[in-house]
Order: C-alpha cells, then sequence, then structure tokens
C-alpha cells in the first residue's frame, strides 16, 4: 500500500477511537440492551474507483453484539462490471453509536481486515489483504427492522490491471435483529 493509502488509513482508525471514546460514557437502561444479540444485513450499493471503474455492490454482514454498543462479525462485499468480478471478506469491529435525543437513529463506526479477490476479465485475477474502515447509520422502523447505510473506505493491495490499492463502499440495505 502506497504511504499515502497508509496515512489516511491511520487517521481515519485515529478518528474512529476517539469518536467512541467520546461517547463511551453513554450507557443504555439495561432493558434495552443489545449485549448477545445477533443482527443480520443486506444492502446493495456502488463500488467506486475499483479495477474497472465503478461496479454494482452487494454486501452482506452480520453482528454480534458484545456489549450494548460493541459487535463483531463478517462483513462480505462483492462488486460486479461487465469485465470484473471482486468478492472481499472480512472480520469487522463495530461501535455503535446511541443518540438519547433520538433513539431510532444508530450512527456507526467500523474497521476490519480480511482478504479480497479480484477477476479482471482483460488483466487476470488477484488475492489481497483488505482493511475496511466504515462509517454508516441504522434508523429502527420497527423492533424487527431497521434501515442502514455504510460507507467503507477499502484498502487493499491488489495488482491486476491499474493495480489500485484503495476503492470505496456505499451500501444501503436493511438490518434485522434475531
Amino acid at each position: 500500500m502506497k504511504k499515502k493509502g497508509w496515512v489516511c488509513a491511520a487517521g481515519i482508525l485515529l478518528l474512529v477511537l476517539l469518536a467512541a471514546q467520546a461517547v463511551e460514557a453513554q450507557q443504555a437502561p439495561p432493558a434495552a440492551s443489545r449485549a448477545g444479540k445477533f443482527v443480520f444485513g443486506a444492502g446493495l450499493g456502488l463500488q467506486a474507483d475499483t479495477l474497472d471503474g465503478t461496479a454494482f455492490s452487494l454486501g452482506l454482514s452480520g453482528d454480534y453484539f458484545l456489549t450494548h454498543v460493541l459487535s463483531i462479525g463478517p462483513l462480505l462485499q462483492m462488486g460486479f462490471t461487465g469485465d470484473l468480478f471482486q468478492l472481499g471478506l472480512s472480520a469487522q469491529l463495530k461501535y455503535t453509536f446511541d443518540l438519547p435525543q433520538l433513539p431510532e437513529l444508530k450512527p456507526h463506526v467500523e474497521a476490519g481486515i480480511g482478504f479480497v479477490y479480484a477477476d479482471l476479465s482483460q488483466g487476470g485475477s488477484d488475492t489481497s489483504f483488505l482493511i475496511p474502515l466504515g462509517l454508516g447509520a441504522e434508523y429502527k422502523l420497527s423492533e424487527k427492522i431497521s434501515l442502514d447505510t455504510t460507507l467503507l473506505f477499502n484498502f487493499t493491495d491488489l495488482n491486476v490491471g491499474r493495480g489500485d490499492s484503495f476503492f470505496l463502499t456505499w451500501l444501503v440495505g436493511v438490518k434485522i435483529p434475531f
């Protein structure tokens, strides 16, 4: 990864940690705690600056809440164009904020590590590490479903075609608690 990419990744991670520290004192009432619960998410969107330009994206996620605000789980990102198939799988750590003034809205920040596979029909294929850093928000429509949007800054070292080391993923979808 280029030096500029590492500096950007470190800066985003530092902002995530500072934001999490700033609201750590917020606690939810025990009856509303998410600790021990699993939430499944699915979304559609776009991936920008991939090896083949902008791609259609599909994302699947699972969040197991270790505490009321901290969850861990897998994130699957898939990107498709006419010439590109890209698949990223990572383990994500997510911090979800509670806003007492607007309890239906749950902003979050997340960071993870995994791998990405890219197959470019005119450039071959490659597999590399994947470091997705993201932010987003969830809006609770009911006890059974929430709308969700997430923007992911993905750092990698793919060496296919242009050899990009960064791409963005924006997903809009739903979250369903179990």
